[in-house]
């Protein structure tokens, strides 16, 4: 389990972001999206597969109330990826966005497992370690990890 109260002092002694999330895998960057996504009162599902034309995986699937967020988590590092491999992964995460829809649509008891309504908001996000360029790209959140808390605090501006 990952230990948000360690790393949230860790920060608080002034320890360097960088340094901190060096020792986290990609592993445990899942688990402390869905750590603060508990904290916030979503149910979560970690690597939620599903399959309609072909197989799909949402890193974490997050359900409260009428809001569901699919999250893919990029633990990139700075200056690895610019905008174009960015962009790439927003297209990606539509596309999964898109077909969870129509595998919910044909699927009644996934819906009722998983408590989709019909006016269910499904919201598409990339979370990141790093600022990166692109706040918003074609109705795709990204996310630093960084702000991730602030973003769920006020998650109804966004949508």
């Amino acid at each position: 389990m990952i230990d948000l109260n360690g790393i949230k002092q860790r920060i608080l002694e002034g320890k360097q972001i960088e340094n901190i999330i060096q020792k986290i895998d990609w592993k445990e960057f899942e688990k402390l999206i869905a750590e603060i996504l508990k904290k916030h009162d979503f149910n979560v599902y970690n690597n939620f597969r599903f399959k309609t034309d072909r197989r799909f995986e949402i890193d974490v699937l997050a359900i409260r109330h009428k809001t569901s967020l699919l999250i893919d988590c990029k633990q990139w590092g700075r200056g690895r990826y610019k905008t174009t491999g960015l962009k790439y992964s927003v297209k990606e995460q539509k596309e999964r966005a898109k077909q969870l829809k129509k595998f919910l649509k044909n699927n009644p008891v996934a819906q009722a497992k998983l408590k989709i309504e019909k006016t269910t908001k499904f919201i598409p996000l990339l979370v990141t370690w790093f600022e990166e360029e692109l706040l918003d790209h074609d109705n795709v959140f990204v996310v630093p990890v960084w702000k991730f808390n602030e973003f769920l605090l006020s998650i109804s501006e966004y949508i």
